[in-house]
């Protein structure tokens, strides 16, 4: 086990490192002081979170909030391009927002959407020359473009919806959602997970670990999601279902 290497674990897991951070670290993995572990947990920094306790974002028209996740930047080189593109900054974002009435959605041009509704009632989403979308039960999800205006209508819900939102610069990043409610594999650049109900525990899927004591154990309203840092590579999650019943958003990430 490397002694220089188990410190920067816990801090790429919370920021990114330094240079001279990155450099022991570095030097740690190829003079081959690392052991399989640690290998896994610097290349794949894992992000736990509660997302009652995430920062709420109030809508511009007054029509919801939306809570942040997880956003990957466009690197240095791509942001200087991004006002020739009229793309967004990121690459990709993550999301949940509270659809407190219904009414449009910003558009967000060369960006793809993807959504799922995680509340019971039924929201319609629909588009000039699109086909009109439906999410009825909690799990449906529906991808649409960003390019166009959506506009959103909620039904049969005496309270606010939530919906948990994927959007990827079509250039750089594509995504898929699903709700998981048994034990499944991941395997992407970039994962994410929202437990939506029960309890679930998230193992390194390339270490093939057993032991009950190892992983992460995510209860309803917890997630957590990570970026691998080494080019080429993927990470590989396991997740598994630990009450009687459960349903699990999965998103996994991948460059263009």
């Amino acid at each position: 086990m490397s002694d220089r290497l188990k410190p920067l674990i816990g801090l790429a897991a919370t920021r990114a490192l330094t240079r001279a951070e990155a450099e022991v670290a570095f030097d740690a993995l190829f003079e081959g002081e690392a052991t399989p572990a640690q290998m896994g947990g610097f290349l794949m920094a894992l992000r736990a979170f509660r997302l009652d306790a995430l920062p709420e974002e109030p809508w511009r028209n007054g029509g919801g909030r939306t809570r942040t996740i997880a956003t990957r930047m466009r690197d240095a080189d791509a942001a200087g391009s991004a006002a020739q593109d009229e793309g967004p900054p990121w690459d990709w974002r993550i999301s949940v927002a509270t659809i407190e009435r219904g009414g449009p959605f910003s558009s967000f041009p060369g960006v793809d959407r993807s959504s799922m509704l995680l509340d019971a009632g039924r929201i319609e989403l629909s588009a000039a020359g699109e086909p009109t979308l439906l999410m009825q039960s909690p799990g449906d999800v529906v991808r649409y473009r960003g390019d166009s205006v959506t506009t959103s209508a909620v039904h049969g819900a005496s309270q606010p919806l939530s919906v948990l939102n994927v959007m990827t610069r079509r250039s750089a990043a594509q995504a898929w959602m699903k709700a998981l409610r048994d034990d499944s594999y991941l395997a992407a650049q970039g994962l994410a997970l929202l437990v939506l109900e029960g309890s679930w525990r998230v193992v390194d899927g390339s270490m093939g670990a057993e032991d009950p004591d190892h992983g992460l154990t995510l209860h309803s309203g917890e997630g957590a999601w990570c970026t691998v840092s080494a080019p080429g590579s993927r990470a590989i999650w396991r997740v598994e279902r630990l009450s009687p019943t459960g349903m699990l958003a999965a998103i996994e990430l991948d460059r263009s």
